[in-house]
């Protein structure tokens, strides 16, 4: 014995025809762009001086903003945009195991290999 009321037998169909039919809500111009950066932080190029008179250089920042390069102690690092859990813009370069974190206010540079904060609290001056 069916419990369904005929009348709302066509409710799941009914709703399928109304999702079909709607309209999406506008995306982001490029879906990888969001997903890797959902809060919209930016990546200025320019120095960047941070805590203990360090400083880290930001250029040739892609228009995607999906590469960038970073110049921390005389040397460069070709970094690539990744998804971090945190929300954070994250651009990580392998090979030399650095991270650089952008969140609200500040920046920083991490040697994951090495298990330390190279640069803290830089901002784009």
């Amino acid at each position: 014995m069916r419990s369904i009321s005929p009348s709302l037998r066509f409710v799941p169909f009914a709703l399928g025809l109304a999702l079909a039919g709607a309209v999406a809500p506008a995306q982001a111009a490029d879906p990888a762009v969001s997903s890797f950066n959902p809060h919209g932080f930016a990546l200025p190029a320019g120095t960047y001086r941070c805590d203990l008179n360090r400083s880290v250089d930001i250029s040739q920042v892609s228009a995607d903003m999906q590469s960038a390069v970073v110049r921390f102690d005389k040397k460069e690092y070709k970094m690539r945009a990744v998804t971090a859990r945190s929300g954070a813009l994250r651009y990580e370069d392998a090979s030399s195991g650095l991270v650089w974190l952008v969140i609200v206010g500040k920046s920083m540079l991490l040697d994951t290999k090495h298990g330390r904060q190279l640069a803290n609290d830089c901002k784009n001056v």
